[in-house]
């Protein structure tokens, strides 16, 4: 199967992700301006959203995606409404509420970086040629150690300027992922093309032949697991890691995996991959199995 790539850049998306992390744990690289711009604008429209009904974990795992689509403030709440409660809400005053907080949001955004499509258009490069040296590799790799269909056959690269130097998200349901364009390596011992290749062999588990034993809201962890020793694995092979260089746990803490407790889910995830590769279990059994051991 081959891997084609869509790639794009969004000055919108890339707004979004910034607010996401500000109204969370904010980690302690982000930039102070964006901070004292920014938070203010994302709290009010986490407000908007609760007040809409909306978990903010359900808001961002739509939003995100879709405003890589969607520019339109109005038009994006009404989609993020319809997808998470209905179409009844979709037209309701909840979206001019909602937008009027997305347009609050952009407008902080463009004060602090003005030129954000620009500068995102510069950033683009080193990652897709990084990805066209090392990647086709990885996905030879990846598929010597989970199924080939894991990796589909298109899927969306949405690259967004840096808020907390290097992350990435799978976004399951939209067959894409966001990926922060760093201009270099923020983790030299485990290289971002690497983080890249993981986004991308999540892409598919939650199809439902793979995922049908699992609850819905778990799948996108359980694919973050899941996948994590293969890629390590792959990255080995193609020298992009050093051998025994990286640990699961420190992949789980670099790339933001969980915020507590590395040691310990490392430990879960390298005996569920142990068994696996010692009883090849059908994988969606292996996918659930993992998702008890997490229990």
């Amino acid at each position: 199967m081959n891997l084609e790539l869509r790639w794009q850049e969004s000055a919108w998306t890339s707004c979004l992700h910034a607010a996401q992390i500000l109204s969370g744990k904010v980690p302690e690289n982000a930039s102070e301006a964006l901070q004292a711009t920014l938070a203010p604008p994302a709290r009010r429209l986490i407000q908007e959203v609760e007040r809409a009904g909306i978990a903010p974990k359900l808001f961002w795992r739509h939003a995100l995606p879709l405003s890589a689509q969607l520019s339109g403030k109005s038009e994006l709440a009404s989609v993020v409404l319809r997808k998470t409660r209905g179409i009844e809400l979709s037209e309701s005053s909840y979206v001019a509420t909602i937008a009027g907080a997305l347009a609050d949001l952009a407008a902080a955004y463009h004060k602090v970086i003005p030129k954000a499509e620009q500068e995102l258009s510069l950033r683009r490069r080193p990652i897709q040629e990084a990805w066209e040296a090392r990647g086709p590799g990885l996905i030879y790799f990846l598929n010597r150690v989970l199924p080939k269909e894991f990796i589909p056959e298109l899927a969306t690269v949405i690259l967004v300027l840096p808020a907390s130097a290097g992350r990435g998200t799978a976004h399951l349901n939209y067959n894409s992922l966001r990926l922060e364009a760093v201009l270099y390596d923020p983790h030299p011992q485990l290289p971002e093309v690497a983080r890249l290749g993981w986004l991308i062999s999540q892409l598919n588990i939650d199809l439902p032949k793979y995922s049908e034993l699992i609850q819905p809201d778990r799948v996108p962890m359980i694919a973050r697991l899941a996948t994590l020793p293969a890629i390590l694995y792959a990255a080995e092979e193609v020298e992009l890691v050093k051998p025994g260089t990286v640990t699961l746990a420190d992949a789980l803490q670099l790339w933001q995996v969980a915020h507590a407790g590395h040691e310990a889910l490392a430990e879960i995830v390298q005996q569920w991959w142990q068994t696996q590769e010692t009883r090849q279990a059908p994988w969606p059994v292996a996918l659930a199995a993992l998702a008890r051991m997490l229990d």
